[in-house]
């Protein structure tokens, strides 16, 4: 069975060949979408995933946070998090998402088995319908095609075809009108949660080819850049919140390998940049970030039960993408301080 190309609903044209799919599917451009007069392999100069891949090897994050194992909250089935105990969010398992990117950043084997293990233990709970039957379906679901998605574009290798099925149709259940209709009420107090469902979106459009997909995750960066105050601030229920802030900047370079439109790459860079100059005016000599009078951090608690606190990883990470892709050398100096207060 081959991947689904171009469609606006599950198996609505005939699957592309294996060898069509190899040559097309993988890093592929957007060029349905874009008018490209050619589609790009993923071994092209300028395809989606080299860029990304590119910064994943960054110096600083492979002699830091990518040398070290993501969790240890995972069972020999691939469950992550609190599915082990019993199955609730689809989300847990984007866990596999990090260890394919620290497996790639490595060049170890074993972690990008364990990372593909665990996220296959997530399509095996996938629906007829393309959902997950998981708790906060619309957003729990958005964040594990944009898990999927990534795992991809890192590693073509290992993306199969029924991976990247998988991947469309649950692309294509987060888009359909009444599910997104329902997700995006929902989502309404939550900035970062339009950039993900634009990274979610897109880099399932660059491995799929779905022109749609590509005009729904514009959809949602736009929506995403239109909520940005004058200080930079991407409101998290009616305020900023020192890790959200990140988290939307995080998802938002994840999206922008995959965008094509030039424009709309622009405004998203200033975008960017307003918000990381936002979160690193708060940024304390040791490296800490000042979370005082965050509407998330301190007041809510992750799935685990924890009290939220700001998430160092997702920081470091954003940091060091932006200024590669933004030209903005002087943050990884911000990112250098992180690692060294986290020990990494």
């Amino acid at each position: 069975m081959g991947v689904i190309l171009n469609t606006s609903g599950p198996y609505s044209r005939p699957r592309a060949s294996r060898r069509e799919f190899l040559r097309f599917g993988l890093g592929v451009s957007l060029s349905v979408a874009t008018g490209l007069s050619h589609p790009m392999t993923a071994a092209s100069a300028d395809s989606p995933s080299n860029e990304l891949t590119t910064w994943l090897r960054h110096p600083l994050l492979v002699s830091t946070l990518y040398r070290h194992a993501v969790s240890s909250d995972y069972a020999p089935s691939g469950a992550a998090g609190a599915n082990r105990i019993a199955y609730r969010w689809i989300e847990e398992q984007r866990q596999g998402a990090e260890w394919i990117v620290r497996g790639y950043a490595e060049r170890r084997p074993e972690w990008l088995a364990l990372g593909w293990r665990e996220l296959n233990w997530g399509i095996a709970r996938q629906q007829p319908d393309g959902g997950f039957a998981s708790e906060d379906p619309f957003h729990s679901t958005s964040l594990f095609v944009e898990a999927l998605a990534r795992s991809c574009l890192i590693d073509a290798g290992g993306a199969s075809l029924a991976h990247t099925e998988a991947l469309h149709r649950a692309a294509q259940w987060l888009s359909s009108t009444d599910i997104e209709t329902i997700g995006a009420r929902n989502n309404a107090p939550y900035t970062h949660r339009r950039y993900v469902l634009a990274a979610a979106l897109g880099q399932t459009a660059a491995v799929t080819g779905d022109a749609r997909l590509a005009a729904k995750a514009a959809d949602w960066a736009n929506q995403g850049m239109a909520l940005q105050r004058p200080d930079g601030a991407n409101p998290e229920k009616g305020g900023f919140d020192a890790s959200y802030q990140m988290v939307g900047a995080l998802m938002a370079l994840r999206y922008w390998p995959v965008c094509r439109d030039s424009a709309l790459r622009m405004r998203l860079a200033t975008a960017i940049r307003r918000a990381i100059m936002g979160e690193l005016a708060r940024q304390k000599e040791d490296g800490s970030i000042d979370a005082g009078g965050s509407t998330r951090v301190g007041a809510e608690r992750a799935r685990s039960g924890k009290i939220k606190e700001v998430n160092y990883a997702e920081v470091l990470q954003a940091l060091v993408f932006a200024s590669q892709g933004l030209g903005e050398p002087s943050w990884l100096d911000a990112a250098r301080k992180i690692a060294v207060l986290r020990q990494w």
